[in-house]
């Protein structure tokens, strides 16, 4: 990278997490970069943030990046840091008077999702057929809202309606109108009589999925301005950097916190994350994200967010390509 006598300054905005912490109260900082953070405690991912304001640097939902492949109609390119990854079995819902027991269940079923892009609902529909031999196309799926990237036209097969204006997910969900929902609330336990969740035993679930696949499932990536890297193609590798020291800097006071979170089980539980995934569990970089954003670009293609299946070299600044 080139000495820089004046900092670039750039605007970013992201969530509240642990791991940009640093970040965000600046005891790690961008080479070359005067970064000002927004903090997003709404909704970090969502693209309208970037329609609110014209940030340079922004968390996004990995499904919108990857549905923008074929039109570069954001003006963002990706940076291998996966600001957010979460397990998705113990976020599928189901009505209990609908008779879903198994996931099988599920098919000619009315199934809810947030929108047909996101990562959690991508994530969601891939496991589910995956592992669990469900029927995608025999599902009549129901958007909470409508969303698309570009001039993205729907695939023939599938059954997409959109839910009236105002009527949340949740309550379609409790009062029968759906029958489940891959969504990213916390509907469950105890949260309506009604609803439960398809896995009950999700932890397990989740935990045997992670040492069959290696999959810490990606959710939200970072995104830069088109025009900035254009200009300033150091930038990558700058904010990679400081992603990744600030990510260890979290690590250090997860350590810490083994001992002195204010938690019954934490010692045990973070204990066990590091004897199943090591020490540095949430991984971020092109070649350790490699195979699980070929899977993403494979349940894209395979569900209609884009028209073929991009290559994950394809979805990265060049820069950031040996990280």
């Amino acid at each position: 990278m080139p000495k820089i006598q004046n900092p670039l300054k750039l605007s970013m905005i992201c969530g509240p997490y642990d791991r940009a912490r640093a970040l965000i109260d600046k005891t790690v900082q961008a080479e070359g970069i005067e970064i000002d953070v927004t903090v997003n405690h709404r909704d970090p991912g969502h693209p309208d943030q970037l329609r609110r304001a014209p940030f340079d640097v922004a968390e996004l939902y990995t499904g919108m990046v990857i549905a923008d492949l074929a039109h570069r109609s954001l003006g963002y390119t990706a940076i291998p840091i996966f600001v957010k990854r979460m397990f998705r079995h113990s976020y599928i819902y189901v009505n209990n008077k609908a008779g879903i027991r198994v996931p099988a269940d599920l098919n000619g079923r009315r199934v809810g999702v947030q929108t047909w892009f996101t990562s959690a609902a991508l994530w969601g529909r891939g496991i589910l057929e995956d592992d669990w031999g469900v029927d995608i196309r025999s599902i009549t799926w129901v958007a909470e809202r409508p969303e698309g990237g570009g001039d993205w036209v729907p695939p023939v097969w599938l059954k997409l309606e959109i839910a009236p204006p105002g009527v949340k997910q949740f309550d379609l969900l409790a009062s029968g109108g759906i029958d489940a929902a891959l969504t990213t609330g916390l509907w469950a336990p105890s949260v309506h009589p009604d609803v439960d969740f398809l896995f009950t035993d999700y932890a397990a679930q989740e935990r045997a999925y992670f040492r069959r696949t290696g999959f810490f499932p990606i959710m939200h990536t970072l995104v830069v301005r088109n025009a900035i890297l254009e200009q300033n193609p150091w930038v990558a590798m700058s904010l990679f950097n400081a992603w990744m020291e600030s990510k260890r800097a979290c690590y250090r006071d997860l350590e810490w916190q083994r001992i002195h979170k204010t938690a019954l089980w934490y010692r045990a539980l973070r204990e066990e994350e590091m004897a199943l995934a090591g020490e540095d569990f949430y991984p971020w970089g092109f070649s350790s994200g490699r195979a699980e954003v070929d899977k993403m670009l494979d349940y894209a293609f395979r569900y209609g967010l884009t028209p073929r299946k991009f290559e994950p070299e394809e979805m990265f600044h060049p820069a950031t390509l040996d990280t």
